[in-house]
């Protein structure tokens, strides 16, 4: 029986043999293998297969390179685990041999899911089924062909399951008592979610819980920034109730003097451009926008948005959202690579970036811009079909505009 893992990293084993993505050495043989095999059930069009493979792509000969592939397949099978015929071909269609037995990791953690969802089983087995759940994911699904349609939307799903799994364990576990496993499932759970404000919550609580009353105030500190700063959630309310809790019990703690306060707010190692969620960067654009009127020094924003001409009904696909978020973090990366050590950058939505670019004018903020995009492009080529669509305004407060 050949076993399948598809979470984390994409890999075949038969006994001591391994195929993986390293191997195969093609994603779109990886892309084939991988939807046989999860719709094995079934016989598969021509049509089928290649809306999974080449999806908007233009394909001249779709069977022909189908055809193809399948070929390449079939040997690539035969070099690592014999002459079985794993695929089989019906006049113009194929499917995958059911006596090819395989075990998917996928459907062994779906079913404990389920498993542990029924009313006819007792907590501790349904416990024992959540635990096997999260130990089955080792994170996102396909990962190498994660810009796939059909990928994305597993990915989603199987996401959805171990963060339902872990929430549902983390209540067991508090009704058990068992604060030391709930404290290391949510600190595992936010490798692969930092902005589940209910992971942070079960941290806290279970850290509270074990009296690591220090380590407890970290996590809520850390929650609140991020939530604030990729969400925008000024006052998370499930965190605020538990912060109170969390608040009466460090009460009797001294004030504190200056060298305190000061090593508290200072940032170490500083440099590069100043990173920062969308909230902190209009507080900091406000006092940016206050100064001028007394400095009277040019400032200017920047705001850089993707777009992209591939639109159904004035809507991006899935797929094409996908791409573009992928695209947000190699942008990020040029704008660290570009930019000055007082220049402020933040997320504006998921297709934009705005900059803030401190004594910089007009024309000196063109050259920033033009710097960014060519830099962007040169490193990033596979992104050439999106365009970014630059505006370039100055910094202005209450009708005073610095000229």
């Amino acid at each position: 029986m050949l076993t399948v893992n598809t979470l984390g990293k994409f890999q075949i084993r038969e006994a001591d043999v391994v195929l993986d993505d390293d191997k195969i050495r093609s994603t779109r043989l990886s892309n084939l293998l991988v939807y046989l095999i999860l719709h094995r059930t079934k016989t598969l069009t021509v049509d089928e297969i290649a809306s999974a493979l080449w999806q908007d792509e233009e394909t001249n000969n779709p069977a022909g390179a189908l055809k193809n592939l399948m070929y390449r397949l079939r040997n690539l099978m035969k070099q690592y685990f014999g002459e079985q015929e794993f695929i089989q071909t019906n006049r113009g269609s194929y499917r995958w041999n059911p006596k090819a037995e395989v075990s998917v990791d996928v459907e062994a953690f779906e079913q404990d899911y389920n498993e542990a969802k029924r009313h006819d089983i007792t907590e501790e087995e349904a416990k024992n089924c959540l635990e096997r759940a999260i130990l089955r994911y080792k994170g996102d699904f396909m990962p190498k062909i994660l810009e796939m349609h059909w990928a994305v939307t597993m990915n989603t799903y199987y996401h959805s399951i171990y963060l339902s799994c872990v929430k549902l364990l983390a209540e067991c576990y508090i009704k058990s008592g068992d604060y030391e496993k709930m404290e290391q499932i949510c600190n595992e759970a936010l490798k692969y979610d930092n902005v589940d404000e209910e992971l942070y919550y079960y941290l806290i609580l279970a850290r509270m819980e074990q009296n690591k009353l220090s380590l407890a105030m970290e996590s809520y500190e850390k929650a609140v920034k991020i939530l604030r700063d990729e969400l925008g959630i000024r006052k998370p309310e499930k965190l605020q109730t538990i912060y109170e809790e969390l608040l009466s019990m460090s009460k009797g703690e001294k004030a504190a003097k200056i060298e305190e306060v000061k090593e508290n707010m200072t940032e170490e190692n500083p440099e590069g451009v100043f990173l920062c969620g969308y909230p902190v960067f209009r507080e900091i654009y406000r006092l940016e926008a206050r100064k001028i009127t007394r400095l009277g020094e040019a400032e200017h924003i920047l705001l850089l948005t993707f777009e992209s001409d591939k639109t159904t009904e004035g809507s991006l696909s899935q797929v094409e959202e996908f791409r573009i978020r992928n695209a947000m973090e190699r942008l990020e990366d040029t704008l660290k690579a570009s930019l000055r050590i007082g220049d402020v950058v933040s997320r504006y939505s998921d297709s934009q970036y705005v900059v803030l670019l401190p004594a910089c004018n007009y024309e000196n903020g063109r050259k920033v811009s033009e710097r960014i995009i060519n830099r962007f492009y040169r490193d990033n080529k596979k992104y050439a079909g999106l365009k970014i669509d630059v505006n370039l305004e100055e910094v202005t407060v209450a009708g005073y505009i610095v000229k």
